[in-house]
C-alpha cells in the first residue's frame, strides 16, 4: 500500500519494537496489584459516563487492564498461556510487517475500539457500554489466523486444530455476540475494534473473493465440458454420451471434417 510506504518513511522512527510484550508486562503488573487489592479491576475498563464525569484515565488503562481476573491455579494457568499465545502472535506479525506496520495497526485498533466507544453510548445514551481490550486480542488473532493459517493450536493442551478454523469459530461467537447485543450502541462497540483488520487485510479479501469467483467459475466449465458429448453424429444425432456403444468415425466433406456414426455408415 503506497499510503502505508509513505507512513513509514517519514513516521518509522517513531515505531516502538516489542510492543505487546510491553503491554503484557503491564497487564501483569496490574494483574498482581488487583490480586493484593491496590487496583479494581472495573476502574481499568473503558467506560465512556465514566470518562465523561472525569475518569480520564480509562482511555489508556483499558489498553493494559488483563483480560479477566483468574480465580483457580487452572485459570491461572490458562490465563498465562494466553498471554504466551497472544505474544507469540504478535511477534509472527511484527516480523512479517514490521515494527511501524504492526504499531499501526494497533493504533488504529486504538483509535476505532475509543471511538467506537463514544458513537455507541451517544447512539444508546441509557446504555452503559463497557470497553475491555477486546480488539488487542481478536483483531491480532485474524491477523494471524489470515497469514498462518494453517498453523495448529492444542485446543485444551490435547485436540490439534489449524488456526483458520478457530478463527472461524471465533468469527462465529463474535457475529453471535454482535446479534444478541442489548443495544445498537453495544454493537458498534464491537464491531469497531475489529475494523483495523478489514482495512489492513481489504486488498486480500478482495483478491480472495475474485480467487473464489474464478475457482467457482473454472468448476462449472470442467463440470461442462466434462458433460459434453465429443462425438456428435450429424445425420442421427446420437453421441457417445447417449449411445455408449456405438462407434463414431469421420470422414473429410468439402474439407470439413464429419462425424458418422457406425449405424448411418451402414444405411
Amino acid at each position: 500500500m503506497k499510503l502505508l510506504d509513505s507512513l513509514e518513511k517519514r513516521y518509522g522512527h517513531l515505531a516502538v519494537p516489542n510492543v505487546v510484550l510491553t503491554l503484557i508486562i503491564a497487564q501483569l503488573v496490574l494483574y498482581a496489584a488487583i490480586l493484593i487489592g491496590r487496583v479494581e479491576f472495573i476502574s481499568l475498563l473503558l467506560i465512556p459516563k465514566a470518562v465523561l464525569g472525569g475518569e480520564w484515565w480509562r482511555l489508556i488503562s483499558f489498553l493494559i487492564a488483563p483480560p479477566t481476573v483468574a480465580s483457580t491455579l487452572f485459570q491461572g494457568l490458562f490465563l498465562a498461556f494466553f498471554w504466551y499465545i497472544f505474544w507469540m502472535m504478535s511477534s509472527a506479525l511484527e516480523a512479517a510487517w514490521g515494527v511501524f506496520r504492526f504499531n499501526l495497526f494497533l493504533l488504529v485498533g486504538v483509535v476505532f475500539t475509543i471511538a467506537g466507544a463514544f458513537l455507541g453510548q451517544l447512539i444508546s445514551p441509557n446504555a452503559i457500554i463497557v470497553v475491555t481490550p477486546y480488539f488487542l486480542y481478536t483483531s491480532v488473532f485474524f491477523a494471524f489466523a489470515t497469514l498462518n493459517p494453517n498453523i495448529q493450536f492444542l485446543i485444551f493442551f490435547v485436540i490439534p486444530m489449524k488456526v483458520k478454523w478457530l478463527a472461524w469459530i471465533v468469527g462465529a461467537v463474535t457475529a453471535a455476540t454482535f446479534l444478541f447485543a442489548p443495544s445498537m450502541g453495544d454493537r458498534l462497540a464491537i464491531l469497531a475494534p475489529l475494523l483495523n483488520y478489514f482495512i489492513f487485510f481489504r486488498d486480500a479479501m478482495t483478491q480472495s473473493v475474485k480467487s473464489r469467483k474464478r475457482r467457482v467459475r473454472y468448476e462449472k466449465q470442467k463440470h461442462a465440458f466434462a458433460n459434453e458429448a465429443l462425438h456428435t453424429c450429424s445425420q442421427c444425432g446420437a453421441t457417445e454420451k447417449t449411445d455408449q456403444d456405438r462407434h463414431f468415425r469421420y470422414k473429410m466433406v468439402d474439407g470439413n471434417a464429419i462425424c458418422i456414426c457406425e449405424t448411418c455408415r451402414e444405411v
